[in-house]
């Protein structure tokens, strides 16, 4: 816009000066809004680093107590430690002797598990077989009495069509000759 002012071939009318101050306008509105959230979000970091600076005072006030009261715990626990390390090593030798006579005792019930599994493999394998058996002889007898019941039923089933083809047969003679008119002389 400028550069078209700076022109000497451009006149610059009433309209486009209104736009101008409009736009200028416009920025400065932008930048006091601007400057006023600047200012306000200074101000509230400025709240938040006081509050964070009394926190941090009322903390170190509350934890220092602590410190010192955990240092003497620490000191009184260091000394109780060194009174029962000697009986603590005793403890420890005493269960050393205790988990090598449970380990035993589980090696020993290891053994005795393994061997009852082995049993109960060895007696599922035999029930397995008997069953299997029992299974293929019922198979067999079921189609034996198939065999004994689908033969004879086949035999009579052709039996009763052939009896039914030759009584058709019949039936359409008799039909036919009754159908056709009593041969006459002339």
């Amino acid at each position: 816009m400028l550069a078209m002012w700076f022109q000497e071939t451009y006149t610059f009318s009433s309209g486009n000066a209104k736009l101008l101050i409009l736009f200028i306008g416009l920025v400065a509105v932008s930048m006091v809004v601007q400057a006023i959230v600047t200012i306000s979000v200074s101000v509230k970091a400025a709240k938040a680093v006081k509050e964070m600076a009394e926190t941090a005072q009322e903390v170190k006030g509350k934890l220092l107590p602590l410190i010192e009261t955990a240092t003497e715990v620490s000191r009184m626990s260091q000394s109780i430690l060194h009174d029962a390390a000697p009986k603590v090593k005793i403890i420890s030798d005493n269960l050393t002797e205790t988990s090598r006579a449970v380990r035993a005792s589980a090696q020993q019930f290891d053994k005795t598990f393994a061997d009852v599994n082995f049993r109960t493999q060895r007696q599922v394998a035999r029930v397995d077989g008997m069953v299997t058996a029992a299974l293929t002889a019922t198979v067999e007898a079921v189609e034996t009495v198939q065999q004994g019941i689908r033969v004879p039923a086949q035999k009579i089933a052709a039996m009763t069509t052939q009896a039914r083809f030759a009584l058709e047969g019949m039936f359409a003679k008799v039909k036919a000759m009754a159908a056709k008119p009593p041969f006459v002389d002339r």
